[in-house]
């Protein structure tokens, strides 16, 4: 059996670490918010090359805190691509605003402006750019035209955790980066977590209150508020792995490189990563007409798989509304996409036996 996904070779060598973080909540009495929060907190923002790093709940909590310290509201709209994990379009609906569905480049899988510009409309408030699977948007002309129009920019980097574009560090080149620290995060908590990064003082001080009741001090409150704060546990946890993040992408980057190799001469296809940027993999995906043909082989030969995501978010029920939409580049992903296993502690002949399986038992070739 060779599994979809193993979180244990990344968590064995570091449990005396994550041991001493239990210890130290249990000692201090410190649970939610706190040193541990803080310390994360400085060490993510240095990391994404950022000025302010606040902890929150979630990945999803991370949106919703970003849009609304922006103050989206019910009439505004607010663009995000339909190849992507719900979460992205929901934050926007938990806000009350209007979401617009946009396709994706065929290649990258990722929003473009060419893509955006048509959606645009005169209520148009902000664009959710997402790095699918760990791959960087080509941001630097979404944002250029954005600012010229009085739109805002968030990065949805919930997969891409130090991926980089044009030599800069994912999370720092929008208006706000939201990222999800799920476990099985390239950087992943031992449980739930989020954060959101920006440049901005004003958006990152409404946020710090946005999270925690809109409080400015023990009981005074500016403003409606939520609970959606970080735990210090897993601030503490996360602060442990972050060390070990580039290095754990390195070898992402070079199980995908295998996999482009022996797996060249077949009708399966990679997303395409732009030449000035660096993709993480947060998932190995491929691309192929015959979807139902690998699952059912893998299947047999006890390989795990992924399929991301089955459903175009504008075919969801939840978004019925938009159910006759044609968005065809994320209708056929939606379809034709299959992960690979892809992971810490992958070994190469499991990697060999996964692709020899695609190309003789499938006679793909």
């Amino acid at each position: 059996m060779i599994p979809f996904v193993d979180l244990k070779h990344i968590h064995q060598p570091l449990l005396k670490e994550f041991q001493n973080i239990q210890d130290t909540c249990l000692k201090n009495s410190d649970f939610v918010t706190g040193q541990l929060v803080n310390q994360f907190e400085e060490e993510f923002a240095a990391y994404c090359q950022s000025k302010y790093c606040i902890g929150v709940s979630s990945g999803t909590a991370a949106l919703f805190l970003a849009l609304k310290a922006l103050n989206i509201q019910a009439g505004d709209e607010v663009i995000v691509p339909a190849h992507t994990f719900i979460a992205t379009a929901m934050a926007v609906s938990q806000c009350g605003a209007k979401v617009i569905f946009a396709d994706v480049d065929p290649d990258t899988w990722n929003l473009t402006w060419e893509k955006i510009e048509s959606k645009i409309t005169q209520n148009t408030k902000a664009i959710i750019v997402v790095h699918i699977y760990g791959n960087p948007v080509d941001i630097s002309p979404i944002c250029q035209e954005s600012k010229k129009r009085n739109i805002f920019v968030i990065e949805d980097a919930a997969q891409a955790h130090g991926a980089t574009y044009k030599g800069r560090k994912i999370g720092s080149l929008a208006d706000l980066a939201c990222f999800s620290f799920y476990p099985s995060k390239n950087l992943g908590a031992l449980g739930e977590g989020g954060a959101i990064t920006t440049q901005n003082e004003e958006w990152a001080h409404k946020i710090l209150q946005l999270r925690d009741y809109g409080r400015s001090d023990k009981y005074k409150h500016e403003f409606i508020g939520y609970n959606l704060r970080l735990q210090a546990l897993q601030a503490g946890f996360l602060s442990v792995k972050l060390p070990h993040l580039d290095h754990w992408n390195q070898e992402r980057r070079r199980l995908i490189s295998l996999y482009q190799e022996y797996l060249k001469d077949t009708p399966i296809s990679f997303q395409v990563v732009l030449k000035n940027a660096q993709s993480v993999y947060h998932l190995g995906v491929i691309r192929c007409a015959d979807r139902d043909k690998i699952t059912q082989s893998f299947t047999k030969n006890n390989i795990g798989y992924g399929i991301h995501y089955p459903i175009a978010c504008h075919q969801q029920t939840a978004y019925s509304i938009y159910n006759s939409l044609s968005l065809p580049i994320a209708e056929s992903l939606s379809q034709q996409t299959i992960s690979l296993p892809l992971y810490i502690g992958l070994k190469d002949e499991e990697l060999r036996h996964i692709t020899s399986i695609l190309t003789t038992d499938l006679s793909l070739i």
